[in-house]
């Protein structure tokens, strides 16, 4: 009987091993420069893989199981033209890559038209709502089959994209066109176009879903929405940005887990500002996180940040209460975007 028991426990310690493992967070990061996702330890600061995706990753987006990640690619950039000679061949390799999270390997490849900036899901996973800058439309995508089936034109330029937590309803954020676009995703009907500050970057949603939040990187400034009305409430400036040259833009944002604080990136401004979005302020600024940090993601117990670093080819890893970089990370190929899996 107490071989039996103490057989019982250790296959039970065998079979939970391998489930603590997988749930290690780690950190995946679009390398536009080199067309790979790179993963990321945190807790040991270094690269433990580099997959191949395709051209210009930018964008990412976990599934809701966090299985599976999903990857915008821009295409390869076309080459310039020259006096005489035949109009270059359209960027090639654009589309979105889905990629296996365990198994760290490309599971499918959806082609698009050139362009592709974003990429987020419905609440079950089935279908992909892709913002297309070069061709200013919202792409619709079914994941299973692989296969665009609408597209519609929005405003110039779209870059964030972002589907409403209940799923009725995806944002996409004009770039070029200084406004937000709401869809609804069963018909695809434009339900509002809504004033969204001077160049909207990205779109994201408080904790309980209430407003939608969207980062301007013209003025730049925070914009936000009333997703049940699908209209403009209201837009307050960030005074107080470091003087560069190039001057601070505003790239991405993310909330705090309790939704109190939002952390945004400053691109050429090298830092992270602290948002309390009830006051309508930056409360606090942290610096030197890295060359033009853009993407930007939280740990889930919401003690640190990282950011990726295009120019200087790295991530940095932030503590949230010191306000410092803790370390950075050497990833080689332009980091883009950076997302957790918890």
């Amino acid at each position: 009987m107490r071989s039996s028991v103490l057989f019982t426990v250790c296959v039970a310690a065998g079979l939970a091993a391998p489930t603590a493992a997988r749930a290690k967070p780690m950190l995946l990061i679009s390398a536009e420069a080199s067309d790979e996702v790179v993963l990321v330890d945190p807790a040991t600061a270094k690269v433990v893989e580099r997959v191949k995706v395709g051209a210009r990753p930018r964008g990412l987006k976990l599934s809701p199981d966090g299985r599976q990640l999903f990857v915008a690619m821009a295409g390869a950039q076309k080459g310039p033209a020259r006096a005489g000679a035949p109009t270059p061949p359209a960027p090639a390799g654009a589309g979105i890559a889905v990629v296996d999270v365990a198994g760290r390997k490309v599971v499918k490849q959806i082609a698009t038209p050139p362009g592709p900036f974003a990429v987020d899901l419905l609440p079950d996973g089935k279908t992909a709502f892709v913002s297309n800058s070069e061709t200013s439309e919202l792409l619709v995508i079914d994941v299973g089959a692989g296969t665009i089936t609408t597209k519609t034109h929005v405003g110039t330029a779209p870059q964030g994209v972002a589907v409403r937590p209940d799923g009725k309803v995806v944002y996409v954020a004009a770039h070029g066109a200084d406004e937000l676009s709401a869809i609804d995703t069963k018909t695809m009907t434009l339900l509002g176009r809504i004033d969204a500050g001077s160049r909207p970057q990205i779109v994201l949603f408080t904790p309980r879903a209430q407003t939608a939040v969207v980062i301007d990187e013209g003025l730049p400034s925070v914009t936000t929405v009333d997703v049940k009305k699908n209209a403009f409430k209201e837009q307050f400036t960030m005074p107080g940005l470091p003087k560069t040259t190039p001057p601070p833009a505003l790239q991405s944002a993310v909330f705090s887990p309790d939704g109190k604080r939002l952390y945004v990136t400053t691109g050429a401004g090298r830092s992270v500002l602290i948002v309390d979005l009830a006051k309508k302020a930056v409360i606090g600024t942290i610096d030197a996180v890295g060359m033009f940090p853009r993407g930007i993601a939280i740990s889930k117990d919401g003690k640190k940040l990282y950011t990726a670093n295009g120019p200087s080819n790295d991530v940095a890893i932030i503590n949230i209460a010191t306000k410092k970089v803790e370390s950075h990370v050497a990833v080689p190929g332009a980091p883009w975007g950076v997302v957790v899996v918890p």
